[in-house]
């Protein structure tokens, strides 16, 4: 398909490369596409990879999913990814309604079917797709039904997430802002790595490719704590999904409105750490300091590591915690 949904990996994990160049230089917006989340659920709910779906938001679709439309679909799907072609993919970055998108698909044509599989597989359609093209405008019914009955059960989740949603635009505008980006992409999700100018996303298939003079469209995913689907092929873009910051609070209330820039763009945990390390401390310290568990402290402090924030130094039978001349530059600028 034209947005590479994959499995988490669950061994030594491979990453498709996005070589991205100075940040300066990189041009970032973010699109809310529903269309892209609903795909994210369903892939999940008929047996595709795993997205880390609230268990009672997969049982809620496939409730409302029409039975001979799932039997038909579930045969794309398997663990490891998704058999599906870019037409039967419409992912909504462009901004259209969803039920402008949804009617793209109810209006496809068998040859516009024919054609897609031929381009996702040139050689010989998988065996799956064999069959749905035996009866094409049948599956094609089926398959537009699907959606409409998943978009009508998703519909009010995705209305909730609103203010998650306005919360992480103005969390990649501080970034924009303030020269963050750095820190945005080494934090946006644990299938994301950034070092080197260079975004790593873990893929079972991976490739490398330069952003050149595109901008990338960040697409936060209001779906699953491990969803991940990025294109990095279209001419004019590049864009990455990413769950949505926060989705686990979702239907709790609204998050909390911050005016500091510094927690707004790295949490409220991160950036405590950050700012109680105007003198090295050990994992333990800061772990009291947060009233938090070990883990906890550790985790973050793996985080801000990786963004460049901070060092890491084993002393004796005691990690030590400080900040990196970037992270000085952070507290200042944002504080």
């Amino acid at each position: 398909m034209t947005a590479d949904v994959t499995a988490p990996p669950t061994r030594s994990p491979q990453h498709t490369e996005l070589v991205l160049g100075p940040l300066d230089r990189v041009r970032v917006s973010v699109a809310p596409a529903p269309m892209a989340s609903l795909l994210s659920l369903v892939v999940d709910a008929l047996g595709g990879p795993r997205q880390g779906i609230a268990p009672d938001w997969i049982k809620s679709i496939r409730r409302g999913l029409p039975g001979d439309a799932a039997r038909a679909v579930i045969p794309m799907f398997d663990r490891t990814g998704a058999l599906l072609p870019a037409c039967l993919t419409p992912l909504g970055i462009d901004g259209a309604p969803v039920s402008e998108q949804l009617a793209r698909v109810a209006d496809l044509s068998p040859d516009d079917l024919q054609q897609g599989v031929e381009l996702m597989s040139p050689s010989d359609p998988p065996p799956p797709w064999r069959n749905a093209l035996r009866h094409p405008q049948k599956w094609l019914n089926l398959y537009a039904a699907l959606l409409s009955a998943a978009w009508r059960a998703y519909a009010p989740i995705w209305q909730q997430s609103t203010a998650l949603r306005n919360r992480e635009t103005e969390r990649i505008g501080a970034a924009v802002v303030t020269n963050g980006l750095d820190v945005l992409f080494a934090g946006l999700s644990n299938r994301v790595q950034y070092q080197h100018e260079t975004l790593y996303l873990s893929d079972r298939h991976p490739y490398r490719v330069e952003l050149e003079d595109r901008p990338i469209v960040l697409v936060p995913l209001v779906s699953g704590s491990a969803a991940s689907v990025f294109n990095l092929d279209e001419p004019e873009r590049a864009w990455l999904g990413y769950p949505v910051p926060g989705l686990g609070r979702l239907g709790a209330g609204p998050p909390q409105a911050t005016t500091d820039s510094l927690t707004l763009l790295i949490g409220p945990i991160r950036a405590a750490i950050l700012r109680a390390l105007d003198r090295p401390n050990s994992m333990g310290g800061l772990a009291d300091h947060l009233a938090a568990g070990p883990s906890t402290a550790t985790y973050h402090c793996s985080q801000l590591a990786a963004a460049g924030l901070v060092l890491r130094q084993r002393v004796g039978r005691e990690v030590r915690i400080q900040r990196t001349p970037r992270g000085d530059a952070l507290v200042d600028l944002l504080s």
